[in-house]
């Protein structure tokens, strides 16, 4: 019998906390802040490092502050800080990891007309997989073959894989006659659609768009948004990875710039990318525990333990479409013309397993830039803010019981703004990717000891035995140190309650055994 089973596990480690804060002097080029009109955040991870007992990780967070100067022009400001934490691993067991990092919370404040402070809190959440062992001690399987008795326990299993870094260069607009000095690049940003995955031998085939947007200001200081689809294909290596409905496949967008690129006939507004797409494979892999044993010519002193493991309910993904409407008075402003950029940020706060699905509570939280004209046809731009509850449901095709655990990410998409002279109405998509996973125990053998008892069977001997209906064929055959086949044989016993020989007998099924 094989005493020591290895096989692969997943580890998950979520909402690892950590912060990152600096200052930034703006340059002699850049005017005075007077008023800070949009702040966009994006994370840049740099790498992950493991050592005999941790896993490093670091990056920086990329700040775009986009503000109005002390001559009403508008404006912006980018700068970094940088960020890093470390979780504690074994390294003899560990595998591979994947971080993903998220902004939960960010502030800027003016700490002078030319300086600005910036401060984050990070989430992490990791995924690790691990090389682990279950193994048996003792010497009572050294010499002699036992009698075993297994159950099957599905463990969770987590492979990643990535694309190599592709960068991107993509037009969003031809200005001809302008001039590069007097056209400003606020920022830019992506989001990364996955439309279609297609697992095959050698990896996961992806189609996906980039939903590239450019907030941009003129010559003559008008603010635009600019946006544009570009269709993406890749592969992603990996051989390990065997069915859609496990493998769940995001792309990231880890580098990102703006530019204004002068040429003959005027400038270019283009826009800067990387791009890499990560496949996740969460599933189970089957490991037969032992859970007692015992030997037919000697005895044996059995010890047990707990294996505690975790197993994967389900990954679910879906969209949902969401609504709202608010007094124009709850967003900071009274009136305007036009909203000229709008971005969310979904802050799920719960998301409670329940008879029906996974239901998820949280909040929205809105922010952008609105525009007003007057009538000598100046214009001027202030900051707008919302917050808009959430809760819905998902469905989940699974049962509920105690120690489920999920994990959830959702993303704003699609934001569409309408509004008349007193109310203010939002939708968007929100895209909702979550895995369930349950926390387990299960008592097997963790060693078996010989004892000095010899058992000698004699073939003559019948034993008359009339069975507790909370005993199995196992723990009879243990008795007598016998197999459970020879009493099977001996009684012919249907095929069912053989097949169940570590369920409790039922008096209408066997009312006595003979034993040989």
């Amino acid at each position: 019998m094989q005493r020591e089973k290895e096989y692969l596990a997943a580890r998950e480690i979520t909402g690892l906390r950590c912060e990152t804060s600096g200052e930034y002097p703006l340059p002699d080029y850049n005017g005075d802040v007077k008023k800070i009109l949009a702040l966009k955040t994006r994370v840049l991870p740099s790498g992950k490092f493991a050592s005999d007992d941790s896993l490093e990780f670091s990056g920086s967070v990329g700040y775009d502050v986009v503000y109005l100067d002390s001559e009403n022009n508008v404006t912006h400001a980018e700068f970094v800080t940088d960020y890093d934490a470390a979780i504690k691993i074994n390294s003899e067991s560990f595998v591979d990891a994947d971080v993903d990092t998220s902004v939960s919370a960010c502030s800027i404040r003016l700490i002078g007309p030319r300086k600005i402070s910036a401060k984050c809190s990070l989430e992490s959440d990791v995924r690790i997989s691990e090389r682990r062992a279950v193994s048996i001690d003792g010497d009572a399987f050294a010499a002699f073959e036992p009698e075993i008795l297994t159950e099957t326990v599905r463990v969770s299993r987590f492979v990643f894989a990535s694309t190599e870094p592709r960068e991107m260069t993509e037009q969003m607009l031809s200005l001809d006659g302008a001039i590069a000095d007097e056209v400003e690049v606020l920022f830019t940003d992506a989001c990364v659609e996955v439309e279609h995955t297609d697992v095959t031998p050698s990896g996961v085939d992806v189609k996906a768009k980039i939903a590239l947007s450019m907030l941009w200001r003129d010559a003559d200081g008008k603010v635009s948004l600019l946006t544009k689809d570009v269709p993406i294909s890749d592969t992603i290596p990996c051989d390990t990875a065997k069915f859609d409905q496990n493998v769940f496949v995001r792309g990231e967008t880890v580098s990102q710039k703006g530019g204004v690129i002068p040429t003959d006939e005027g400038v270019n507004l283009n826009t800067s990318l990387t791009v890499v797409f990560k496949m996740y494979d969460v599933s189970n892999c089957d490991i037969d525990l032992v859970k007692d044993s015992y030997l037919k010519e000697r005895g044996s002193e059995n010890e047990y333990s707990d294996f505690s493991y975790t197993e994967h309910i389900a990954s679910v993904r879906g969209e949902n479409d969401f609504a709202y409407r608010t007094e124009l008075s709850e967003t900071g402003i009274e009136c305007f013309d036009e909203i000229v950029y709008m971005d969310a940020k979904v802050h799920v706060s719960s998301s409670d397993v329940t008879d029906s699905g996974v239901k998820i509570v949280g909040e929205i939280r809105f922010s952008g830039i609105a525009s007003q004209v007057f009538e000598e046809n100046t214009i001027t731009y202030t900051p707008i803010k919302f917050t808009a509850p959430i809760s819905y449901n998902v469905n989940l095709d699974c049962q509920k019981h105690d120690n489920m655990r999920v994990n959830c990410n959702v993303d704003a998409n699609d934001i569409k703004i309408e509004c008349d002279e007193n109310t203010l109405s939002v939708t968007c998509t929100l895209s909702t990717f979550l895995t369930v996973n349950s926390e387990r125990r299960q008592r097997c053998l963790g060693a078996s000891y010989l004892t000095d008892e010899e058992f000698e069977r004699d073939e003559s001997t019948v034993t008359v035995y009339y069975p507790d209906r909370s005993e199995t064929l196992f723990d009879i055959a243990k008795r007598f140190h016998t197999s459970v086949n020879a009493i099977a044989a001996a009684n012919k016993l249907t095929q069912s309650v053989f097949a169940a020989a570590n369920e409790p007998i039922g008096v209408s099924d066997v009312k006595k055994l003979v034993i040989r």
